[in-house]
């Protein structure tokens, strides 16, 4: 499995930084916000279907369609410290285009009082075989890359653009 890894120093403090990722509704704006390039300008429905919106257990849905092709796919916590770290992972078959299945993560570590490093790790399977295959061989570290940046990208603005 690739497995892509992004950092950033914010200045926030690692708690404040910590509750705008856990939210999965701020973490997966990329895809279920505005359209973008990567996503073709589609954009998906992010539906929590869980009790609970976050911990161990907690479980999402996403649906819609990229360039008229159905994507339904559901991801679940898999691990969870809170304050500090978050895994998530799809379950059952996702209907995905260039990326089988994922894992993915959260770490939150406080360096001072108020600034912390934020680390997203991305660990993909590519389709097994034909077409999708191909495209994921093509695409996905781009894809994967594109994710970790844009979820970097908006936690730093929303952190460092907050007040304290």
């Amino acid at each position: 499995m690739p497995v892509l890894s992004r950092t950033a120093v914010i200045e926030a403090p690692a708690e404040r930084v910590f509750a705008h990722v856990d939210d999965i509704r701020n973490l997966a704006g990329h895809m279920s916000g505005q359209g973008s390039m990567p996503m073709m300008g589609s954009k998906l429905a992010l539906e929590i279907v869980s009790q609970e919106a976050t911990g161990i257990g907690a479980t999402y849905r996403y649906s819609g369609r990229v360039m008229g092709l159905a994507i339904d796919f559901s991801e679940t916590v898999t691990r969870y410290v809170p304050g500090r770290e978050k895994v998530w992972r799809t379950i059952g078959t996702p209907r995905l285009i260039i990326i089988d299945s994922y894992e993915m993560g959260i770490l939150v570590e406080p360096l001072a009082e108020t600034r912390s490093r934020l680390t997203l790790t991305f660990d993909y399977e590519l389709p097994r075989s034909g077409l999708r295959r191909l495209l994921g061989r093509l695409l996905a570290a781009a894809y994967a890359r594109w994710c970790l940046g844009s979820i970097l990208k908006g936690t730093v603005q929303s952190q460092q653009g907050s007040a304290a």
